[in-house]
C-alpha cells in the first residue's frame, strides 16, 4: 500500500482529472468531463482515489445528498464511482477508500447509501451495509381520465428553454414526502442535460416539467420538477396519452383519485445497499434522477 498515495477533492488538479476521466471512461464508459466543464458538481461530489506513478488507479466518490425521509431531512452520503485500473485490482484499494470514507462521513451523516451491480453484491456486506428491496409502482391507465392541456417539449440547447429547467430545477419542490432528494442540482441537472434531455416536457399551466418515456405502451414517469406542490393525478391526466396501457413511476407515487399497484422489486443491475438502514422508510424507492 507504500506504492500508493490517496489524494481527494482534487478536480481542479487538470492532470489528476484527466486520469480520472479516463479510468471512468474505460470502467463505466462515462465521461465525467463534460459535466466538470458544465459546473455540474455543485460542490456535492467529491472523488477519493489513489495515485500510483501521478495516475488514477482506484476511486470511490462520495455524493452529499439532503433527502426527505417520511417528512424529515435527512444527510445521506450515497457512494458511487467504484472502480480499480484492472491492472491493480485485489489489492484492497476500494476497500480502504469504503473504511476511509465510513470513518470520515459516518458520524455527520444520517445513512450511507449505494446502487451495486450483480458482479459485486458480495462486495459491501463486508462494510456493514445491508440490501435493501426497492418497491415498484404500476397503475392501469384505464381508470384515468383524460384532459387536455399544452405541453411542449424542452430543448436543453434552446437558450430559453434551458434557463426554464434551470429556473425550475434550481428550487423544486420534493417528489413525495415518504422519500425524495432536495436541493438536488446534483446530479438532477446531469440527467437533464444529457439521459433525459430528450424527454422533458413543460406543462404551462402547471409551470412544470415532467420527466418521461414511452416503451412498449408504458408510460415511464421519472420525475417531476415544480416550483409548488403539485397534484400528481392531475399530471398524469394531462401527460396520458390513448395509447399508454400501464403507467410505471420511478419514486414513490402520492395518489389521491386512482390506484396504484406496489410490489417489491430485486433488480440485478442497481442493487440497493445502505448502512444504517433504520433512517428509511419501510416503503422505499430513490427516484431516478437521484441516483449516481
Amino acid at each position: 500500500m507504500n506504492k500508493f498515495k490517496q489524494i481527494d477533492n482534487y478536480f481542479e488538479n487538470e492532470d489528476y482529472r484527466t486520469s480520472f476521466n479516463k479510468l471512468a471512461v474505460n470502467t463505466f464508459d462515462i465521461d465525467f468531463e463534460k459535466w466538470y466543464k458544465r459546473q455540474l458538481f455543485f460542490n456535492k461530489y467529491c472523488a477519493y482515489s489513489f495515485i500510483h506513478k501521478n495516475q488514477v488507479v482506484s476511486n470511490v466518490s462520495i455524493n452529499k445528498m439532503e433527502l426527505i425521509v417520511d417528512g424529515i431531512k435527512k444527510k445521506a452520503l450515497q457512494l458511487g464511482t467504484v472502480m480499480t485500473s484492472p491492472d491493480f485490482r485485489n489489492q484492497g484499494l476500494a476497500a480502504a477508500l469504503i473504511n476511509h470514507i465510513i470513518e470520515k462521513y459516518e458520524k455527520e451523516y444520517d445513512f450511507i447509501y449505494l446502487f451495486a451491480n450483480d458482479s459485486v453484491l458480495d462486495f459491501y456486506p463486508k462494510f456493514g451495509f445491508k440490501k435493501a428491496i426497492e418497491s415498484a409502482y404500476v397503475m392501469d391507465t384505464a381508470q384515468l381520465s383524460k384532459k387536455a392541456s399544452i405541453i411542449n417539449r424542452l430543448n436543453p440547447e434552446n437558450a430559453d428553454e434551458y434557463k426554464t429547467i434551470i429556473r425550475i430545477a434550481a428550487n423544486r419542490v420534493p417528489i413525495s414526502a415518504k422519500l425524495s432528494a432536495v436541493n438536488d442540482n446534483w446530479p438532477l441537472m446531469v440527467y437533464c442535460l444529457y439521459e433525459f434531455k430528450n424527454d422533458l416536457y413543460y406543462l404551462k399551466e402547471e409551470d412544470a416539467i415532467v420527466i418521461l418515456k414511452r416503451e412498449e405502451n408504458t408510460l415511464h414517469i421519472y420525475d417531476i420538477l415544480s416550483l409548488k406542490p403539485f397534484d400528481l393525478d392531475n399530471i398524469i391526466e394531462k401527460v396520458n396519452d390513448k395509447e399508454d396501457e400501464k403507467i410505471e413511476f420511478h419514486f414513490i407515487p402520492e395518489l389521491k383519485r386512482y390506484k396504484v399497484i406496489r410490489t417489491l422489486q430485486e433488480r440485478q443491475d442497481d442493487t440497493l445497499f445502505v448502512r444504517g438502514e433504520a433512517s428509511l422508510p419501510s416503503e422505499i424507492l430513490f427516484p431516478m434522477t437521484s441516483q449516481t
